[in-house]
């Protein structure tokens, strides 16, 4: 009989194991609401710096004076806000410029009126004539 006994106790044993198990958990559970605030979480504040509000372009270009190959001069400026655009000065006369996107990450100012474009990557740039497709200004450094 003790046997019998033994061998009852311990097929109910895992049933007692989870009876106990959820009587616990039903006792941490309340049956009162949690109230819930309205929380965002604390993200770092970025300075509002002109890089963190211009367009990548304008971030990389190169601007003032710049001496070329076989003499050449060229100057650049953005006067203003990014959006007016940028100043190109060749021969004494003043372009506005306005970006165009590439896919390799250099910079290409367009005015398509006179069919000027100016291509700047880190190591130089370079004026073109697309009109009439001559190069004006090539090897352009700043000083």
């Amino acid at each position: 009989m003790i046997a019998s006994l033994h061998s009852l106790r311990s097929s109910f044993r895992p049933l007692l194991l989870a009876a106990s198990a959820a009587v616990l958990l039903a006792s941490c559970a309340s049956r009162e609401a949690v109230p819930v605030t309205d929380t965002k979480p604390v993200l770092p504040q970025l300075l509002q710096s002109p890089a963190a509000t211009q367009p990548t372009w304008a971030t990389q270009l190169k601007t003032g004076d710049f001496s070329c190959e076989m003499g050449n001069k060229v100057e650049l400026r953005m006067d203003g806000r990014v959006t007016d655009g940028v100043t190109l000065v060749w021969k004494g006369k003043n372009y506005m410029m306005n970006p165009v996107s590439t896919s390799t990450g250099a910079v290409r100012l367009e005015n398509k009126g006179e069919g000027l474009v100016w291509i700047q990557i880190p190591s130089k740039s370079m004026l073109l004539n697309a009109k009439i497709g001559q190069q004006l200004a090539n090897d352009c450094r700043t000083r």
